[in-house]
């Protein structure tokens, strides 16, 4: 029997970074339908996601049902710790807009959504606050089983229905799904027939304002939102 490889990868980020260095890239970038630069730059960025919090990032290349996957991780490692709920007004006995007697003209929404189980329990958390300053109010709403993406997409629904009943004008709305802004984004096709009338929803909604942007955020700065939502599958238990 031969010996195997020095250099035969022992980890996903080993993987990753011997498909980075491999010679039949060109192939591996025409089956993706990839420029063997944007390969390597895609590769790059999922290794740094892995070194950094031991799962892939939210948007493989695979589209909505890779994503699906990936999403699951951190989120269900045991023992892991979230940021404390923040004690916000709830959205709902909210009757007019936030923005009111405010200098801020934006209200940023952080959104994100929770599924133990992917799909299993699942629940959503939204955070409004007037650009500039401090949040305003939250949601935190249980919502049955769902996988990750189904939550983080009812999550936004919502928090744009708010948004709208409110009349706010200006709305920019940050998530850590990273395939879901891509998709919002027009980069990534919604195939799933699970996730398109959510998307569908979503654009529709955002076509309320005047203004509407969406960006996507590191977890650490979607602490809030991720905690509201923990917090709601937690009371389910």
């Amino acid at each position: 029997m031969e010996n195997a490889p020095a250099d035969k990868p022992e980890t996903l980020v080993d993987l990753l970074k011997t498909l980075e260095r491999s010679a039949d890239l060109r192939v591996l970038a025409r089956d993706c339908g990839l420029s063997v630069r944007e390969l390597r730059r895609r590769l790059a960025i999922w290794r740094r996601a892995l070194n950094e919090d031991g799962s892939p990032a939210d948007a493989p290349a695979g589209g909505e049902q890779a994503g699906k996957a990936a999403s699951s991780g951190p989120r269900e490692r045991h023992g892991e710790r979230h940021a404390d709920a923040p004690d916000l007004t709830p959205a709902a006995a909210i009757p007019g807009n936030p923005l009111a007697g405010s200098q801020a003209k934006v209200l940023e929404v952080f959104t994100d959504g929770a599924s133990r189980g992917n799909p299993g329990p699942a629940a959503i958390g939204a955070v409004f606050r007037p650009k500039g300053g401090p949040a305003v109010a939250g949601h935190s709403e249980a919502i049955g089983k769902a996988t990750n993406n189904v939550a983080e997409y009812r999550a936004v629904v919502v928090a744009l229905e708010h948004c709208v009943r409110w009349g706010v004008e200006r709305v920019h709305l940050y998530m850590d799904s990273e395939l879901i802004v891509r998709q919002l984004h027009g980069v990534y096709r919604v195939k799933s027939p699970d996730l398109r009338p959510l998307y569908q929803q979503v654009v529709f909604l955002g076509r309320q304002f005047t203004e509407f942007k969406v960006a996507h955020v590191k977890r650490g700065k979607n602490a809030e939102a991720d905690a509201l939502a923990n917090k709601a599958l937690d009371a389910g238990k």
